[in-house]
């Protein structure tokens, strides 16, 4: 078998990456396929699984034919196949988990190469007991209110290529015409939402920017900086609660949960640093907590079913908090003073 001449043509409709590098997969693993059978595993019509063949041919790949009785059989030429990948059933679930884990980032080259990346794998794994199809609808992930980042791939680009390369970016955050240099160290992925950790020329200090409030990110080429030795991520949220927080010496909280939900605290790892132990009310949880800005948040979501035992500024904050938030709700003097509709 020869190699089939390459052929190009500019009014050639492309198949996307993700079905090319499946389908190049495909060929180099089997001992040669129809155009039927490709049509068969990839769900198209036969006209489609000729144009990816056509699509694959014109990316440069080799492709050979051969006629077996009245069938041809398309294959990748051998000087070109890869070696295959061996994954097990759960190394494959936990990839396909992983990616799922990150369907916020739709839209973005983040998500994009994320695709990509497991169609390649996915198209050359040696499985025989186990299939991966349907795994979209096997495996799902509910992101709750994700940040919306669809609109700023390029902006994305900038700031991933200036972390790699460790260079300089030029910010101009939202409510300000201003920029500022800064030096990226970590992006952080939290709830749902991305941010972005380094040293701010302007604020002389580290910060963490969310990149919701940047409305402007540009690598500034070949500004390189020295990425600092000590600096460590986890270092910038060691005791908080949540991603905000602050330094100093630790808060002691201690709360008390109603007994309705005293199973759901207790099967969760709410800080590092939490006790729990059963009371006649419920249970108790004590915790020592460095940053506390986004605990009254939390506090506030359980309702009732949560009481702020220490320290007594928060118990006070929550307090108001609910007073406001009752007095919301109560009945206008007008309200009252109305007769009942239906009367």
């Amino acid at each position: 078998m020869a190699p089939r001449k390459t052929k190009t043509r500019s009014s050639e409709r492309y198949a996307p990456a993700q079905r090319l590098h499946q389908l190049k997969a495909l060929l180099a693993s089997s001992g040669g396929i129809s155009v039927y059978g490709i049509a068969e595993h990839f769900g198209v019509s036969v006209r489609t699984a000729i144009r990816y063949l056509r699509a694959l041919e014109g990316a440069g790949e080799p492709l050979t034919e051969e006629t077996v009785g009245k069938r041809k059989l398309w294959q990748l030429h051998p000087a070109a196949r890869r070696e295959t990948v061996a994954l097990s059933e759960q190394q494959i679930v936990t990839l396909f988990l992983s990616r799922r884990i990150f369907d916020f980032l739709a839209g973005t080259g983040f998500a994009e190469s994320l695709d990509e990346i497991f169609a390649k794998l996915e198209a050359t794994l040696r499985r025989r007991k186990f299939d991966t199809k349907n795994l979209e609808r096997k495996l799902f992930d509910v992101n709750e209110a994700p940040y919306l980042y669809g609109e700023r791939s390029e902006q994305l680009g900038d700031i991933v290529t200036a972390l790699l390369r460790e260079q300089r970016l030029r910010l101009t955050r939202e409510g300000s015409s201003k920029p500022f240099l800064f030096e990226p160290y970590t992006l952080l992925v939290y709830k749902k939402g991305l941010y972005l950790v380094g040293f701010s020329h302007h604020h002389q200090s580290v910060r963490t920017l969310s990149l919701d409030k940047i409305r402007e990110a540009e690598w500034v080429r070949g500004d390189g900086f020295a990425y600092p030795k000590e600096y460590s991520p986890a270092s910038m949220v060691e005791g908080n609660f949540g991603l905000h927080g602050g330094t100093g010496t630790p808060t002691r909280v201690r709360l008390l949960f109603a007994a309705d939900v005293a199973r759901y605290v207790q099967r969760r790892q709410w800080h590092p640093t939490q006790q729990i132990v059963k009371t006649a009310r419920g249970v108790e949880m004590t915790m020592q907590v460095t940053g506390i800005a986004e605990l009254p948040a939390w506090l506030l979501s359980w309702g009732d079913k949560v009481e702020v035992l220490e320290p007594e500024t928060l118990r006070e904050k929550i307090a108001e908090e609910h007073a406001r938030a009752a007095a919301r709700y109560a009945p206008s003097p007008e309200a009252e003073a109305s007769p009942d509709v239906g009367r």
